[in-house]
């Protein structure tokens, strides 16, 4: 009945846009964790896609992102029609290839590791072209702030831990993550973009070259957790080889005035990869361990692979020894997720 009613509403919509139906409405298995609802409208040869969301502020939220960083040059596929609501919008189809698709069909080859620099490479202009950008505009926070990483955390700690098993101590793992949250904050005077959920699926291969959707997250924060988000996606699974030369692209291509030394670029990104990655955990372990979405939960191992190469990387300096000895309990039960 849900289904029926939205696409109506969508029918609806376009009627009044365009004062004709549209021949076909396709409903779309996006596969990812959002609730947002995706539809392929059918209009003759032409084709668009149809969203529907009830989340009025992200939507907002995606629409000014997307029309700030299009006249920036950014390939994101153009919104041509807004309900009175807000809550109805079609846009630009740009086909259902992405990144993670083209890698898991065609393999690390030549052209899918272009593919991979390229989107370091419009992420960096996308990351360094927000200086006039008005932050307040972003949801659901206007930067990658001490609360956004508790909010992580702790998405961490009650969708993975909690329901995995591992044993730990509440304050400890909290001294913990305020001491890494304070440590990882973005700084007030920095005013970069982050994407926030910058992975494979959310980069478009169209007419031979990639585009970006799913930026609705976005805010102010620190440049290398999409870098983090690309190139340690689990499900991508990426050979690290080439992790490490996508990171020496990335950092050569860094402005000069931007640009810290080797060691400490290292060593930042280490620690946002590690938020990242227990992110990622909770977001898997809710998906795919309560909610119980397939992708989710097969993509949990690669994700403990990811963690325990990590572990053994991370410098004996930081200062969160309760966490890893927590994290490295974590990496101990990833044969309780294997199929």
């Amino acid at each position: 009945m849900i289904r029926i009613n939205t696409e109506t509403l969508i029918s609806q919509e376009f009627q009044k846009w365009k004062a004709k139906t549209p021949e076909n409405i396709e409903v779309l298995n996006s596969g990812s964790a959002s609730s947002r609802q995706y539809f392929r409208l059918h209009i003759g040869e032409k084709k668009l896609i149809a969203t529907y969301s009830t989340d009025v502020r992200e939507n907002e939220a995606f629409f000014y992102i997307g029309d700030y960083f299009r006249k920036q040059g950014i390939r994101i596929p153009e919104v041509y029609y807004i309900s009175e609501d807000r809550c109805v919008y079609f846009q630009q189809d740009i086909g259902d290839l992405n990144l993670l698709s083209h890698l898991k069909s065609e393999g690390l080859t030549n052209e899918t590791k272009q593919y991979y620099k390229e989107s370091l490479e419009m992420l960096m202009k996308m990351q360094l072209g927000a200086r006039e950008i008005d932050y307040s505009k972003c949801y659901p926070r206007p930067s990658f702030d001490v609360q956004s990483i508790i909010w992580d955390l702790n998405y961490f700690k009650y969708y993975f831990l909690k329901v995995s098993g591992v044993d730990f101590d509440e304050q400890s793992l909290e001294d913990d993550f305020q001491f890494l949250a304070q440590d990882l904050a973005i700084k007030e005077s920095e005013s970069y973009f982050m994407f926030r959920d910058f992975q494979a699926r959310n980069i478009h291969i169209f007419n031979n070259e990639v585009w970006f959707i799913d930026f609705q997250g976005g805010r102010r924060g620190p440049m290398l957790y999409d870098v983090a988000s690309l190139l340690f996606q689990a499900s991508a699974n990426l050979q690290n080889e080439f992790r490490n030369d996508c990171l020496d692209v990335y950092f050569s291509q860094l402005p000069k005035e931007i640009r810290q030394s080797r060691d400490v670029f290292d060593k930042n990104f280490k620690k946002i990869l590690l938020i990242r990655i227990v992110q990622t955990l909770g977001a898997y372990g809710f998906r795919g361990l309560i909610e119980g979405k397939p992708y989710f939960k097969n993509s949990i191992p690669n994700a403990l692979d990811n963690l325990q190469l990590l572990l053994l990387e991370l410098d004996e300096d930081v200062k969160i020894s309760y966490f890893l000895k927590i994290l490295a309990d974590v990496v101990q039960i990833k044969n309780n997720f294997e199929n």
